[in-house]
């Protein structure tokens, strides 16, 4: 094991933090801007709808193989070293994404793109490094407060800017804060030595990152081949089987990428079904809506609104997620630990109920609103129940789990939303197509509504003192 290498002053780790925060907006601003602009993207690049979704497939993608690599990189590796590169492949990919002009290259973009889903936790041990004691759980607050609040600032901004300049300017200008917050990493940000040493499981990696494509691209193409094509069919048949290899080398595996052994408790392997559900059933709002909203009025379900228009229908999932979220601890001693979930859950389910009635611009307000409520207060009380419930030294890989979890379904629910609307094989969905997504959303929702009674009703806060968003 590496010695601790001598805490930074105090106004260094200040610095170092500001870096972080920095990294962490620009990075998450430059995934949520992306949504009000998806229908602009997709007529400049030519893409099917199916295809397009791939601009959110690859993020999630890509992240959920990247982040359990990442963390496992910052326990051996030296945290400066792995957030550097980190920050540069993410770079790399802004850049390609915003010289793109087809589908495919914006989709490689995207995916390098992925990497950035590490930082979150990468942040939080590198917080562990450089902040005194006192000031941990208040930079942890600050980190997760950050990556919420510019969900909303993204979906905000990005209508003025397709406004007023071409769409690339979505990743130009993320781009450019990104780059500033590379230069001044390399400056600011200390070393700090891993904790142990051994390897990353790259098989593991290989196998999970096949597995998810596999099925994806199955999915993808189900418009174009069919269901039962055998093209479809092989596709899933290999993807059930490197999946299946996956569990059990991860089983075998003394350092797995994914510990999967983890998920044994009834508690954890229920919270990381819900965090699927909750994955799965957000396409409703990051695909649908900014598809229906900006739809021609004449087809007497479409909006016809700008992309301006489509930020602002979206920003009420931002800020009320970014209000949930701290209240949960303290609506968790009200209710308990399970209602607090069901609740969560319910919303989401709601909020693609409330869809069904969109055809004014206050039902997708409404919507959006709910939605964030459910993904602030059922996301928070995950990671509440799963510091509860698992030993301190495993907290962090298991939460690393959980995040992975939330973006596979994030990818399938993408995938499956799009395909849903490309099913009628016209240029523009019918309304049924539409009602047919959120029912299905909904369906997910209701499925995770069920899972969250079966959680106990209060859970035993052995870790108390660690939540990061107890309020």
């Amino acid at each position: 094991m590496t010695a601790p290498s001598p805490s930074p002053s105090p106004a260094r780790a200040r610095l170092v933090l500001a870096v972080l925060v920095l990294g962490i907006f620009a990075y998450q601003a430059l995934e949520t801007m992306l949504a009000p602009a998806l229908p602009l993207i997709q007529q400049a690049v030519g893409a099917s709808t199916p295809a397009i979704a791939w601009v959110f497939t690859g993020v999630l993608l890509a992240g959920a193989v990247a982040a359990p690599v990442i963390c496992r990189l910052a326990d051996i590796r030296d945290k400066r070293r792995v957030l550097l590169a980190v920050l540069a492949i993410v770079c790399a990919g802004t850049l390609v994404a915003a010289l793109a002009t087809s589908v495919w290259v914006l989709t490689v973009g995207q995916l390098l793109q992925g990497a950035g889903l590490g930082l979150i936790p990468l942040a939080i041990g590198m917080i562990r490094d450089t902040q005194s004691p006192e000031r941990v759980k208040s930079a942890n607050g600050l980190i997760i407060g950050v990556a919420a609040l510019s969900t909303a600032v993204g979906l905000l901004a990005a209508g003025p800017i397709v406004a007023r300049m071409p769409y690339t300017w979505l990743f130009w200008l993320p781009f450019v804060l990104l780059v500033i917050t590379f230069a001044v990493a390399w400056f600011v940000v200390p070393p700090c030595p891993p904790g142990e040493t051994g390897r990353v499981d790259l098989t593991g990696a290989v196998l999970l990152g096949g597995g998810l494509a596999a099925l994806l691209v199955a999915i993808t193409g189900r418009s174009r081949w069919g269901w039962v094509s055998l093209e479809v069919l092989g596709l899933t048949a290999a993807s059930l089987v490197l999946l299946a290899v996956f569990v059990a080398v991860e089983l075998r595996t003394e350092k797995p990428l994914v510990d999967l052994r983890m998920l044994a408790g009834r508690s954890v392997m229920l919270v990381s079904a819900v965090s699927f559900a909750v994955g799965f059933s957000s396409f409703a709002v990051f695909v649908l809506v900014p598809m229906l909203v900006q739809l021609p009025a004449e087809t007497g379900y479409g909006l016809g609104a700008t992309a301006t228009l489509t930020g602002l229908c979206l920003v009420p999932l931002g800020l009320v997620g970014t209000l949930a979220a701290p209240l949960t601890g303290r609506l968790e001693r009200r209710i308990g630990s399970r209602a607090v979930m069901v609740l969560g859950t319910g919303a989401l389910a709601g909020a693609s109920a409330v869809l069904l009635g969109a055809g004014e611009p206050w039902v997708i307000f409404v919507a959006t609103a709910v939605a964030g409520a459910g993904t602030g207060f059922g996301m928070t009380q995950a990671m509440n129940i799963v510091v509860a419930t698992v030993p301190a030294e495993r907290t962090a890989s298991l939460t690393g789990v959980i995040f992975v979890i939330k973006a596979v379904g994030g990818a399938l629910g993408a995938q499956v939303g799009a395909s849903v609307l490309a099913a009628g094989g016209t240029p523009i969905p019918s309304w049924g197509d539409f009602r047919t997504a959120f029912l299905l959303s909904a369906a997910i929702g209701l499925v995770a509504v069920v899972l969250s009674w079966a959680l106990p009703a209060k859970v035993n806060r052995t870790a108390q003192d660690d939540v990061v968003l107890a309020g």
